[in-house]
């Protein structure tokens, strides 16, 4: 156990709480509203809608990460122009659309199965945690109330209610000031190589990169693991 960290830092979205739901969801709803508008494809809707994702994200992602545009504006506008491409312009569709992904999301959402020992063996050990995630507020609290840790951690840090989004320092020092420690003190474990590496790194925190499915390294973390109880020999 290192007597130097006092505090550990999680993001949410494919280090606590599993991301690989999103597909599915995606099909699922193409498939609903195939049947609610008949001449939809399917899988054709369900790959305008991957498509406008990335087309429109570069426009809107960063403002809708900070909470400056609401949280069911982005994603009913890519339904929207999704629907669209598929001949869909009913302007009900896309509401119709957002309320069933939201609605099926919510019942997809999972820890990856160390989650809870992990931190309970945190808190055993008198480690301080907290959550800091990129999203609006409605959905990322919505995912810690849909896997019982709306009230798990010391500190909660959502960028669209904070206004800063990781990899910005700035977040990272709201986070350990509300733990009460120093960034020495604290380590931040992420997926994202760029906001959670390259941030926690800026901020003077510890950097541990989890690496579920073998990908390259192309940061500096401080430690590599592939499984959060990889945390526990470093704290």
């Amino acid at each position: 156990m290192s007597a130097d960290i006092r505090a550990v830092c999680f993001d949410l979205d494919g280090t606590l709480l599993r991301d690989d739901h999103v597909d599915g969801v995606v099909r699922a709803v193409a498939d609903e509203l195939a049947m609610r508008y008949p001449g939809v494809d399917a899988a054709a809707l369900a790959e305008a809608n991957e498509n406008v994702w990335w087309d429109y994200w570069p426009a809107v992602g960063d403002a809708w990460m900070r909470g400056e545009v609401p949280g069911d504006e982005v994603p009913t506008e890519v339904w929207r122009r999704s629907l669209a491409q598929v001949g869909v312009t009913d302007a009900t569709a896309a509401t119709e659309a957002f309320e069933l992904h939201t609605a099926l999301e919510g019942n997809a959402f999972a820890l990856y199965p160390e989650a809870m020992d992990v931190l309970a063996a945190l808190r055993d050990r008198g480690i301080r945690t907290a959550v800091i995630t990129n999203g609006p507020s409605g959905l990322q609290r919505s995912k810690l109330m849909a896997v019982d840790l709306a009230e798990g951690f010391d500190a909660v840090l959502v960028s669209g209610e904070v206004g800063i989004q990781k990899p910005d320092a700035a977040i990272f020092a709201l986070a350990v000031e509300r733990l009460g420690v120093s960034p020495g003190e604290a380590l931040h474990i992420g997926d994202n190589q760029v906001a959670d590496v390259g941030g926690a790194r800026g901020a003077g925190l510890t950097a541990v990169w989890i690496d579920r499915n073998g990908a390259a390294l192309a940061s500096e973390p401080h430690h590599v693991v592939d499984d959060l109880r990889g945390l526990l020999p470093l704290v």
